[in-house]
């Protein structure tokens, strides 16, 4: 059971947001708030799996987060696009615009109960089974062929994610939390919520600040989102 809490000004959108979910099983909606400081307590005191946050709630709202003791999933609401790039940098699970869509709401939700690549198991534990060698993406009318160990790192673009590889980027649509579930967990590991690396090819790591920063074959650094720090660890000696 995934629990859910809705933060935001305006009840006429939480209500919206519970209705949805309860005709879903397996989500629960545990809680509502309407301003910064309860969105941190009710945050602490629940502790949900995932937390619909309304960017506007409040001039804090994505600094909210850092300020809680427990770490959500968060999806980040909001009425235009304008706050897309901010979210994202702040590991948001997705970015839904008001009114919200039946459809992009299901969307959200199979975001949530992807279970994706586990970064807390480490990676030789993980079981694996077997994956093509190649796959398919879209090359404007055209899909071409490209094989799995050419693929460098996969980056989040919103709904979309871009797939870098040695002979080039190319634009996947589907979302990276979907495109995780499908990957060899074996070979493919999540560092960020907006980033899947190949393990093959990472070159170095460093840390600055306190941060963890993989460097990969094409010079390219990634920063290792807090939550994803236990499976680049079980890669260390």
């Amino acid at each position: 059971m995934n629990t859910i809490l809705i933060a935001d000004r305006e009840p006429m959108h939480r209500q919206q947001i519970r209705q949805h979910i309860d005709n879903h099983p397996g989500f629960r909606v545990i809680g509502e708030c309407g301003s910064c400081h309860e969105t941190i307590r009710y945050v602490n005191a629940l502790e949900p799996d995932v937390l619909f946050l309304d960017v506007q709630l409040g001039d804090k709202a994505f600094d909210l987060i850092r300020k809680a003791d427990h770490m959500p999933k968060v999806i980040y609401t909001a009425r235009n696009e304008s706050y897309a790039l901010q979210a994202f940098d702040h590991q948001a699970l997705d970015y839904l615009l008001k009114p919200y869509g039946a459809a992009r709401l299901d969307a959200a939700l199979r975001k949530v109960a992807c279970p994706a690549i586990a970064t807390d198991v480490p990676v030789h534990a993980r079981v694996s089974t077997r994956q093509p060698n190649h796959l398919f993406v879209e090359e404007g009318d055209r899909l071409r062929r490209i094989a799995m160990l050419d693929i460098r790192y996969l980056k989040a673009a919103g709904d979309y994610t871009v797939v870098y590889t040695g002979h080039g980027e190319f634009l996947s649509s589907s979302g990276i939390g979907s495109i995780a579930c499908r990957l060899d967990n074996s070979q493919f590991l999540r560092v960020h919520r907006s980033f899947i690396v190949n393990i093959e090819r990472i070159e170095a790591c460093y840390r600055d600040f306190g941060r963890l920063y993989l460097v990969m074959e094409n010079g390219q650094e990634i920063g290792v989102g807090k939550h994803y720090l236990n499976g680049i660890k079980s890669l260390i000696l």
